[in-house]
């Protein structure tokens, strides 16, 4: 009697399995290593065909209006340019650690034919500044490269963003995040993880990024 109770929970699971499968209840798909670009919404999120969206790993470009709040500089710009170099174009996909946000689009690298990586360009621009989480770091070094032209030449963002209005900065070297010095986020961090900036530039040479919190 053992092994037709046995046999049957072994079909009564099979038939569970497959009548999940038919439903949709397998594991959702791989994100596409390829795909057409078919909308941009910001200077560092587009949809896919299909649409998944997808923000654009390792950089941070100015925020459009939104809620009563104006543009920040060269917000629509950056939207122009990544909507000219990529929207209608079949763009390589390439993922880091860590492969979906907390709100559920994919985080990526983007790729033209050509070879050029979308994010970097964007930086080089001075249209993005580097804007790493780890463990997403596969291309921090190419990015910020990109960051330092962009950087000594003041194009773009780097035509304000080098202004000081603080005598010093702080920067968390866990997260690479740049605080003013009264920043609650700032102050609570480890104090092994504190290095002090008196200079916008030198950090941002560096590859912090500023909070969003305290906008140093």
């Amino acid at each position: 009697m053992h092994w037709r109770r046995t046999r049957l929970f072994n079909l009564g699971l099979g038939l569970l399995l497959a009548a999940l499968t038919a439903c949709g209840g397998t594991q959702p798909q791989s994100p596409p290593s390829e795909a057409l670009v078919v909308q941009v919404a910001d200077g560092d999120t587009v949809t896919l065909e299909g649409g998944q969206k997808v923000r654009l790993l390792g950089i941070d470009a100015p925020e459009l209006e939104k809620e009563g709040r104006p543009a920040d500089f060269l917000a629509h710009k950056a939207k122009e340019e990544l909507t000219k170099l990529a929207q209608g174009k079949k763009v390589r996909l390439e993922y880091d650690r860590l492969r979906y946000d907390q709100y559920g689009r994919l985080l990526a690298y983007l790729f033209l034919p050509t070879g050029a990586m979308v994010n970097a360009e964007l930086v080089r621009q001075g249209l993005a500044r580097v804007y790493v989480i780890p463990p997403n770091i596969r291309y921090q070094e190419a990015l910020l490269e990109a960051q330092r032209q962009a950087l000594e030449a003041r194009r773009g963002i780097w035509q304000q963003a080098l202004k000081q209005d603080e005598p010093y900065y702080v920067g968390n070297k866990s997260t690479l995040r740049l605080h003013r010095p009264q920043c609650p986020l700032g102050q609570k961090m480890a104090p092994a993880n504190r290095v002090k900036f008196y200079s916008l530039k030198d950090a941002y040479l560096q590859g912090y990024s500023p909070c969003r919190t305290c906008k140093p």
